[in-house]
């Protein structure tokens, strides 16, 4: 896992990106050593971020919230780590103690049924997400990563171009690991997450692979926030929405560092991740939604992680462009891994906001966990970014993922 950072580091002429936008979801795979040029990753993207990939998918309804109320997290702290205030920075208002329904308990850990507490870093409460991402709704979202959960991964959140000496095509090479601020030069922050793999536990049946792509089982520097919820009497469903960051992309596309963010309900209906593509892809930089990004990057070149380039897996079109990466801290430029020379590109890419919705009965209590992991190594981190949740009246009993309409 050291010598990946070391590999791209040496090989620095040669590293890109990608990026992504706002709609709604469904679940999945990912691809295979062809040729594949798109919108998102393998082209399932019209420049609308409308799914064209899997006609018969299943799509969101548009059901009405319910039990509608006010925002409620106006000046949380951006380090608070009571997990009840990720609660209320996402929308979720409401306590069973006090109205009957909403939230039961919510607790942080390192690992899928664990009570280790991750590193504090890996959490936060955000006001904003680089230059362009706002909250979806009130004044704060709440974000979840494998390395700094802020803009830019360290705790001072330094853009790189006041950082020179540790630029991906500058000289400082592996003096910067652990000490970068891009997400692409990171290595994992603090001493509970160190080079002594694996460091956490996925749900049974994870990491998934998608689209006929390897996948590491190798399950590090995760984060889970679970949460314990009961819906109103009137709710048949809940929704919300997340934007999926990878500093994997694009050098190792269809890799086994395929890191991922699950969302694992738990329900008298279903017990499984319920976010994904129309082509049933995991939410990881290896599905049809990734397309915030860098257009005509080679896709893949260091998926086996050598000395020696490989040939790419595709080239993206990414029809969300990079706009949205600005100031995240996955904009960084630089070459791909590729031979000739790589393409100039951003080091990461993003999947935009995407909604996902899923059934539950009227007064059911159930757990909703929200995860994210490194897959085969902590290295080069990944981002979710969760917000605007809320009870729906009704819900397709097969959960869905879509891009949801803009907010302003």
């Amino acid at each position: 896992m050291v010598e990946r950072i070391l590999v791209t580091v040496a090989t620095l002429t040669l590293v890109a990106a990608c990026s992504s936008a706002e709609a709604p979801i469904a679940s999945g795979k990912k691809g295979n050593n062809t040729a594949n040029a798109g919108g998102g990753v393998f082209g399932n993207d019209d420049s609308n971020g409308n799914a064209s990939g899997d006609p018969s998918a299943p799509g969101a309804p548009a059901a009405a919230a319910v039990d509608v109320t006010p925002a409620c997290d106006t000046g949380l702290a951006v380090d608070d780590a009571n997990a009840a205030s990720f609660a209320k920075a996402i929308g979720i208002c409401t306590t069973v103690a006090q109205q009957g329904f909403g939230l039961v308990s919510a607790s942080y850990s390192r690992a899928f049924g664990s009570g280790a507490l991750p590193h504090p870093g890996q959490r936060g409460l955000l006001p904003k997400f680089g230059s362009v991402i706002k909250p979806r709704e009130g004044a704060m979202l709440g974000a979840l990563s494998t390395g700094f959960a802020r803009e830019f991964d360290d705790a001072q959140g330094i853009p790189l171009s006041g950082n020179p000496s540790c630029d991906w095509t500058g000289i400082g090479g592996g003096s910067c690991v652990g000490t970068s601020s891009d997400f692409v030069n990171s290595s994992p922050t603090g001493p509970m997450l160190g080079q002594n793999y694996p460091t956490s536990v996925a749900p049974p049946g994870f990491p998934q692979s998608g689209a006929n792509c390897p996948q590491g089982d190798s399950v590090n520097d995760m984060i889970d926030v679970k949460l314990v919820l009961k819906a109103p009497m009137d709710a048949k469903g809940f929704q919300f929405d997340f934007d999926f960051y990878s500093s994997e992309w694009p050098n190792f596309v269809c890799s086994n560092f395929n890191d991922a963010f699950v969302a694992y309900l738990t329900s008298k209906g279903l017990t499984n991740n319920i976010s994904y593509d129309p082509n049933h892809n995991p939410i990881a930089v290896n599905n049809n939604y990734f397309d915030r990004c860098t257009s005509g990057t080679p896709l893949g070149c260091n998926r086996s992680d050598g000395d020696f380039p490989d040939a790419p897996v595709g080239t993206s079109t990414c029809a969300g462009g990079a706009e949205e990466l600005a100031g995240t801290g996955y904009a960084t430029q630089g070459r791909t891994l590729c031979q000739g020379g790589g393409t100039m590109a951003t080091l990461g890419g993003a999947t935009g906001w995407l909604s996902t919705q899923a059934a539950v009965e009227p007064g059911e209590q159930f757990t909703l966990e929200f995860m994210i992991w490194d897959a085969g190594d902590g290295i080069l981190d990944s981002t979710v970014l969760i917000d605007h949740f809320q009870w729906l009246g009704e819900a397709s009993a097969t959960p869905a993922t879509t891009r949801p309409p803009a907010v302003n």
